[in-house]
Order: C-alpha cells, then structure tokens, then sequence
C-alpha cells in the first residue's frame, strides 16, 4: 500500500513525538482513509521514538488514534507494512543529513568521511529509530514494498556516487562492492557505538575510528586498482 501523499511530505521534517493520547472515540467518523492512516504512522513513529520496535503492536497503535485494531487492518495490510511506512520517515530524513554533507563537501575522501560521521551521529541522535530500520524482521514471504526498497537503494547509490568519485576509473561492480564493504563496516561501528561496546574510549572517540576505517580501507583499494 503506497501512501506518497503522506509519507513525503512530512518525511523531511524534524520529527516531534506526538502525545501518546487516544482521539475521542465519538470522532471516528470524522477522518478519512488517509487521515487514519496518516495518524496511525505518526502513533507508530511516536512508540519506536519512546519505545524502540518492541513497544510497537497493533493493539498500542489503535488505542493511541481512538480506532479499533480491525480498523487498523482495514487501512494496513499488517503490522509489518505499519512499521514500514514509521521506518521509511527515518530512512528519508537520514538521506537527507547524508545528501547534506555530500553537497557541503567538494573533496572525495573527506566527503565520504562527513556521510560516514553524520550516520553515526543519526543513529547516536535516533537511536531507537535506527534501529528499528534494522532490526525489524519481515516474513519470509514478505514482499517488500517498492516504495520502500527505493529508499534503500537510494542510499546505497548516494555511497556509491560517492566512492565513483574517488576512483572513477573503477568499474560498476567494483564501486558497488567498496561501497557494501565499506558500509558494512561503517554499520558495524555504528552498532557497537549506540550499544556502548566499543571499549575504545581511551584509544579513539567513535569519529576517529570511523576515519580511520574510511581512510585506511579506501587508501588500499585504490592501490589494488592501481596494480590491476
């Protein structure tokens, strides 16, 4: 189920978590399909906000808008597709801080240290929204929607045009399994920084690690290719 009408108007907004209140329940018959579905992604938004992914079920949601949670299933698929729709309001605000830096910084290597550092800032800020991106686990005959796996793709492709930059002569394949590697690692850091397990406080802060991670990691693969 596609909602573009709300999911990108309001996506690059800073997000405020709505007051957990149920609506009157007299006032059902005030809103339309896309207002309810509009109020049960802000509810959803709000719970992984206050609550991480575990405090999202159907059940919350539907007491926090004033509806039933057969209404709910009325207007969502599944809880899985709710959660989507919360999760996608993250994914396009992170694009967009990333798109940020991207623009700011002229220079390769630096720029792709800025996205780098601006990720792990996103997930160190919003927390339990990030991580609900990558811990919310789909059915295994889930098909996922493509609104939202364009917003994967677009990620990867803002990482990918960066590394391209630093070493254009590099084929597609090549620039996109950097760009994975890269990221994975980057990821990795990111995971153990918001989880307190990186043990490095007196080594390095998480930015330093994170630089030098990008520095030394690309530095080596632009040498590889320079010896094909």
């Amino acid at each position: 189920m596609l909602l573009g009408t709300i999911t990108e108007s309001a996506a690059c907004h800073q997000f405020i978590p709505l007051p957990l209140i149920g609506i009157d329940m007299a006032r059902r018959n005030d809103h339309t399909r896309e207002e309810i579905q509009g109020m049960a992604i802000d509810a959803t938004r709000t719970l992984i906000a206050t609550e991480g992914l575990e405090g999202v079920s159907a059940r919350k949601v539907a007491q926090h808008i004033g509806y039933t949670v057969g209404t709910l299933y009325q207007n969502f698929d599944n809880i899985h597709e709710l959660i989507l729709h919360a999760n996608a309001f993250s994914l396009t605000q992170l694009l967009a801080a990333l798109e940020k830096v991207y623009q700011a910084e002229p220079r390769p290597l630096p720029r792709i240290i800025s996205i780098a550092n601006t990720y792990l800032d996103f997930g160190q800020k919003h927390e339990k929204q990030w991580a609900a991106i990558f811990r919310h686990t789909l059915p295994q005959d889930f098909v996922m929607p493509d609104w939202y796996q364009a917003r994967i793709d677009a990620l990867f492709s803002l990482i990918e045009r960066a590394v391209w930059e630093l070493a254009p002569s590099r084929d597609k394949k090549q620039i996109q399994l950097a760009s994975r590697t890269l990221w994975s690692s980057v990821h990795g850091i990111c995971i153990l920084n918001t989880g307190n397990k990186l043990y490095s406080e007196n080594i390095a802060t998480p930015q330093t690690l994170m630089q030098s991670l990008v520095t030394n990691y690309l530095s080596a693969w632009i040498q590889e290719g320079s010896r094909a």
